[in-house]
């Protein structure tokens, strides 16, 4: 990349339609638009749900904490960016997003940039489910993308789970990876597109049979991994979208917290990397027979900030390269430490141990220990199961006390809080990899420097460090409490 990068200039009057701004990574990633650049209109592509409208969801959202700054700037009369919200009613789910005529007609004739950060994230849901929201989803925003007169660029968030079927701890490059795609007992190579048409139109169980064996065949961890792959190979067509478009793909890690502005420490939801720390503190692991990971494992996290950045000055990179000459293929960046920063398991571990030995959580299991890696190991079956049966007791019986002391819902988050960490803690996934960074790299070097410290795209000891950053977490952790929108610690909603 030889052009120097201004994205605050490059972004200044662009119009943009941001997926999944509801969700952490998309929420952040609006937060940092209205901030940080001068973009003229953000389109949010929002579906309604239960008895909230889709304006009525964002305008909830709006009110959270992670917006405390520009509330702060409006509030002052230094500037109100709210005005630049606009917010369309439509779902992944349906045929032409749900979209009205008259708002398809304005994406079509307005939007110069789609970031698209919606998407299904459990891991292990049934074939189909994740392929009409992840593959089919995206399909219909690529069509509905063909017939934008103003389309610069179209970022698409992957995941670096469909990394997962290659070598462990092997560096990993910055590509596409081209698969051999074929149903068992046919010695056909279908495309993507036939695969997923194929999937679709068996019955649900035979789907699930079927899709798990070619996932076993390629190495696959999950049907979440498998489908964001497919959705890959979708957006690298050379035809998936007009010529002189810029595609690009983002493969982030495990999303933690902010690591700077608008809020150290802000994290939403209790999966992934936030219901990891939370595992820990509770108890989950009975002893380090219930650890999952091996003593050399790369615990890949990522702060959200940092993605939100890469993927903004992503898109700003891909405006500039637009036009006759762009490629018509996607570019893709991974947004991951272990490759510029790793962190080792057994070290947070040993972190975690003591931060949590010094501040105890409100709420623990009973007999709990914080365990740590004493020496080089690796996890077995007969440990795993063993530790999570007498963890389970331990939850059931917690649980049940929360009940009778009228904490139901405090109860519900608790179970809820021990599948979600169960899923995470398993076999499958003691597969760290080094996801190489080299094009976020080369994209962090562009920008023009009055501007660098504004786009920490690239997670390195010159933008943090993981003591630092993982006791602002530990401590400060905040949930989005759905009741009154006011941030809480990272036990809120397990307060007894």
């Amino acid at each position: 990349m030889s052009r120097m990068l201004f994205p605050q200039e490059q972004l200044g009057g662009a119009i943009v339609l941001l997926t999944g701004a509801l969700g952490f990574l998309g929420s952040v990633c609006l937060e940092q638009l209205l901030r940080l650049t001068e973009v003229e209109r953000v389109f949010l592509l929002v579906r309604g749900k239960k008895h909230l409208s889709a304006a009525q969801r964002v305008e909830k959202l709006l009110c959270d904490p992670l917006f405390h700054m520009l509330h702060s700037d409006a509030a002052t009369g230094r500037r109100n960016v709210f005005n630049r919200i606009q917010v369309v009613e439509g779902d992944l789910a349906l045929p032409q997003l749900g979209l009205s005529g008259a708002d398809a007609q304005k994406l079509k004739n307005e939007v110069e940039i789609v970031i698209h950060c919606a998407a299904n994230l459990e891991l292990d849901i049934e074939i189909q489910k994740t392929l009409q929201i992840n593959y089919c989803g995206t399909k219909q925003l690529m069509l509905l993308a063909q017939d934008m007169l103003q389309l610069h660029a179209f970022m698409f968030t992957s995941t670096y789970y469909v990394n997962h079927f290659l070598s462990r701890n092997k560096p990993v490059a910055e590509v596409v990876h081209d698969l051999p795609l074929r149903l068992p007992g046919d010695s056909r190579t279908l495309t993507h597109s036939q695969l997923v048409e194929a999937l679709l139109a068996m019955p649900p169980s035979e789907a699930n049979v079927q899709a798990m064996e070619l996932m076993a065949n390629l190495n696959f961890t999950s049907t979440y991994a498998f489908g964001k792959h497919l959705t890959e190979q979708l957006l690298n067509d050379p035809s998936s979208l007009q010529q002189g478009v810029s595609k690009v793909i983002i493969r982030p890690s495990l999303i933690a917290g902010l690591q700077g502005d608008p809020y150290p420490g802000y994290i939403v939801g209790l999966a992934g990397a936030a219901g990891f720390p939370m595992g820990y503190s509770l108890g989950f692991y009975h002893s380090i027979n219930g650890v999952a990971f091996a003593s050399d494992y790369i615990l890949d996290l990522i702060p959200c900030d940092v993605v939100a950045a890469l993927v903004i000055t992503a898109a700003a990179a891909a405006v500039a390269e637009t036009g006759p000459n762009a490629s018509s293929s996607a570019k893709v960046y991974h947004a991951a430490s272990a490759h510029s920063h790793p962190l080792m398991m057994s070290y947070s571990f040993s972190k975690m141990s003591e931060f949590w030995q010094a501040n105890p959580p409100p709420l623990r299991l009973p007999f709990t220990t914080y365990v740590t890696y004493t020496d080089k190991r690796s996890p077995t079956l007969w440990g795993l199961q063993a530790d999570k049966w007498i963890t389970s007791a331990k939850v059931w019986l917690v649980t049940k006390y929360m009940a009778w002391a009228g904490k139901e819902r405090e109860a519900r988050a608790l179970v809820y809080g021990f599948k979600a960490f169960c899923v995470q803690n398993s076999f499958r996934y003691n597969r760290s990899i080094v996801s190489r960074v080299d094009n976020a790299i080369e994209l962090r070097d562009s920008i023009k420097c009055d501007e660098a410290s504004l786009w920490p795209c690239v997670w390195d000891k010159s933008i943090g460090n993981w003591d630092t950053y993982g006791v602002t977490n530990l401590a400060g952790n905040s949930l989005t409490d759905s009741g009154n929108q006011q941030p809480t610690l990272l036990f809120g909603c397990l307060k007894i």
